[in-house]
């Protein structure tokens, strides 16, 4: 990572055969696992490579530095992600449906990979260190995407004429992050799939719905 106001480093090497592009993915699987162990700050890349089982200078073969691993975990993970957004925005489907495929897939994100998602949330989304030195505008699209779901659904009647969509896509996005922030956090324990189902609709509820009581007529 470059300091504040420039640009980012490319990484050292582009995967060029099979074999130097799983060696790459070991990196950064493994310094996925010690971001989210020690915390990017505590993290040495010698921790990294004894993760990955690899020689500690085969790491600089692919990466400038630990900076550089973190950008390539949010780069393409974050890419993936945004890819799904715009999937899901793109299904003739209901909203409440695309909705519920995006609360689904936040959930289950966290619990098929809570590493990742603990480094997303404590070293990408709440490092003001990393958003100052990296294009905000890579991080909006997210949020754009959404936006762009709730307008369309606002056009079909489905979203209220006088919702703003894009106040509404950070009401979306800012309750999905605080979830996952929780799951993170251990604020929010979790253990079984049935009690992340419950969370999964218990959400949608109250973002489509709201928290009002229902009416019984």
């Amino acid at each position: 990572m470059s300091q504040a106001g420039e640009p980012t480093q490319t990484p050292r090497h582009a995967p060029r055969t099979t074999r130097s592009a799983q060696t790459r993915e070991r990196i950064i699987a493994a310094a996925t696992v010690v971001f989210a162990r020690s915390g990017f700050h505590g993290a040495k890349v010698a921790d990294i490579a004894e993760q990955a089982g690899i020689a500690y200078g085969l790491v600089y073969h692919y990466f400038h530095n630990k900076e550089d691993i973190l950008a390539a975990i949010f780069t393409e993970r974050w890419a993936q992600y945004v890819t799904y957004l715009h999937e899901v925005g793109g299904m003739d489907i209901g909203f409440r449906e695309q909705m519920r495929r995006l609360v689904h897939f936040w959930v289950e994100v966290y619990r098929r990979e809570p590493d990742l998602m603990t480094v997303m949330i404590n070293e990408v989304t709440r490092s003001y260190e990393f958003l100052e030195s990296h294009d905000i505008g890579t991080v909006m699209v997210a949020f754009e995407a959404i936006e762009q779901i709730i307008r369309t659904a606002r056009d079909r009647g489905e979203v209220a004429a006088g919702v703003d969509p894009q106040l509404a896509s950070y009401v979306v996005f800012g309750a999905a992050e605080m979830v996952l922030t929780g799951y993170v956090m251990g604020t929010l324990r979790r253990d079984e799939p049935s009690a992340f189902a419950g969370d999964e609709s218990q959400m949608l509820e109250v973002l489509l719905d709201g928290l009002a009581p229902r009416s019984l007529t």
